[in-house]
């Protein structure tokens, strides 16, 4: 099964994931803020994330424990786990939403561990927010390398603003490219391939954690 196929999603986005930290409370959205509050929500994911670059001491250990608490705490990883299955969510049985919720968890994080080291050097600037509605914001913004040794990236972060819970990150768009919806498709190709088995899916996850 070819990497891509699986986790493609995972490496695109892993350099933004980051952007995240513990020390930050997510703020509750309000009826008339939702813009506000998710910007605020991303521009706190920066701005202690980078003092969070600077303490890392590249122990493996303490590094994924953080990684795994900064996805934990700042994106929507239900909701992640539900859309990147597809139409295939709703058939598959309770054993395989909970192993797929596990190993797409394990190898979302893997990735991120592995490509800390490229988040140094970055900077990011707020461009614009558009809601979508009365529960999603899409934050607009760029990433730089103050090296200049990088091309500049626009982002698109999808950002949920539900009455009553913290805000989240559902998905992250790099150049107009849904990373969420890209997985998806791939997803969704992988179960067809193997004749509607969800279990297909789990599978290719789980080689490629093995690999």
């Amino acid at each position: 099964m070819p990497v891509s196929s699986a986790v493609k999603l995972c490496r695109m986005a892993s350099m933004l994931m980051l952007f995240t930290s513990l020390v930050i409370v997510a703020l509750p959205a309000g009826a008339d803020n939702h813009s506000k509050a998710a910007e605020a929500h991303i521009e706190a994911m920066i701005g202690s994330a980078k003092a969070l670059l600077a303490t890392d001491s590249g122990d493996l250990a303490a590094r994924t424990e953080q990684v795994t608490d900064l996805l934990d705490t700042y994106f929507d990883f239900p909701g992640i786990t539900r859309f990147s299955a597809g139409q295939y969510w709703r058939a598959a049985s309770v054993t395989e939403k909970q192993e797929y919720e596990l190993v797409i968890r394990e190898v979302i994080i893997g990735t991120v561990v592995r490509n800390f080291d490229q988040l140094k050097g970055l900077e990011y600037s707020h461009v614009a927010s558009t809601e979508k509605g009365s529960k999603l914001v899409l934050v607009t913004g760029r990433f730089s390398d103050a090296m200049g040794e990088r091309p500049s990236v626009l982002v698109n972060w999808r950002v949920t603003t539900l009455p009553g819970k913290p805000v989240k990150v559902l998905d992250i768009e790099i150049e107009n490219i849904s990373m969420l919806v890209t997985q998806k498709q791939e997803n969704v190709a992988i179960i067809r391939k193997n004749k509607g088995k969800f279990g297909a899916l789990i599978t290719a996850m789980r080689k490629k954690l093995a690999s």
